[in-house]
């Protein structure tokens, strides 16, 4: 993917980020940047130049409105894709994508859902304050993701040895009777377990830093603030500093050379339906 693709794919992100945002500001719905999209607001004003994604927040209650709400709302040039609506997709949380579209995974070319250039929804659920519960909390939700990605058709392995192998073809064989649908909705149930307690954290549901580094202090996002982002306002966490130490340490000082790179592996991406697909 070259400089020029980059920039076409950001603009396109922009746009599917505008119309998410359009849909929560006439629905009072709160969300807010996180991760690299969090980063490129507070450092660059926009985009990393270097990343190839857009990811936005919101906690559970608003999230689920916005489901609501986008699925008749949306504007019909993009898909609202969650595994309820594509049988096939296997992660816990939304994409908005550009009908006419494709960005293709690595990890994700062959599983069954639209191919389209995406942002990422993800929704923020409660996690118990004992750390022995969180611990279960954690590993139950990674067995039945595991479980999903597997049936789903993603290239994901699977960092499991001797004992930890063993426990997880154990359990496996536990649900071989369960459908697809039952064992996402397994999944819903325990992830949302904690929602009606007050708690001090809550994580990112199948954010890509895993559940520990996914859950941060209840108290950053509970608050919204506005910071630019590539000459629009978009709404960040009130905590935004605190939640940038954590993720990235002197976030305002951008990584060595080496270490940039677009981290989703796109093999294939097409930018429009009567354009030839570039094939990497």
């Amino acid at each position: 993917m070259d400089d020029l693709q980059l920039a076409r794919i950001h603009k396109i992100q922009l746009e599917i980020a505008n119309e998410v945002k359009r849909i929560c500001d006439e629905n009072n719905i709160n969300y807010f940047l996180i991760a690299g999209s969090l980063l490129g607001a507070v450092r660059h004003k926009g985009f990393i130049p270097w990343d190839d994604d857009m990811d936005i927040g919101m906690l559970r209650k608003d999230y689920a409105k916005f489901l609501e709400i986008a699925s008749k709302d949306l504007n019909d040039k993009y898909y609202l894709e969650t595994w309820d609506v594509s049988s096939g997709y296997g992660l816990p949380f939304g994409k908005i994508r550009k009908k006419g579209t494709k960005y293709i995974e690595r990890k994700s070319k062959d599983v069954r859902c639209h191919p389209g250039i995406f942002i990422d929804i993800f929704p923020f659920d409660n996690v118990p304050n004992n750390k022995v519960l969180r611990l279960i909390h954690e590993y139950r939700l990674k067995f039945y993701q595991y479980l999903i990605f597997e049936l789903c058709m993603y290239s994901i392995s699977i960092n499991y040895k001797y004992i930890k192998r063993l426990v997880y073809t154990l359990l496996k064989k536990s649900v071989k009777n369960k459908s697809l649908k039952e064992i996402k909705k397994r999944y819903e149930g325990i992830s949302k377990k904690y929602n009606s307690k007050q708690t001090e954290h809550v994580h990112a549901v199948g954010g890509a830093y895993g559940y520990k580094k996914e859950t941060i202090k209840t108290s950053w996002v509970l608050q919204v603030d506005e910071l630019e982002f590539e000459g629009h306002m978009f709404k960040v966490p009130k905590g935004y500093k605190e939640y940038l130490t954590y993720f990235y340490g002197d976030y305002m000082t951008p990584p060595p050379r080496n270490n940039r790179y677009n981290r989703h592996d796109i093999i294939e991406l097409k930018f429009d339906e009567k354009l030839e697909s570039n094939k990497f």
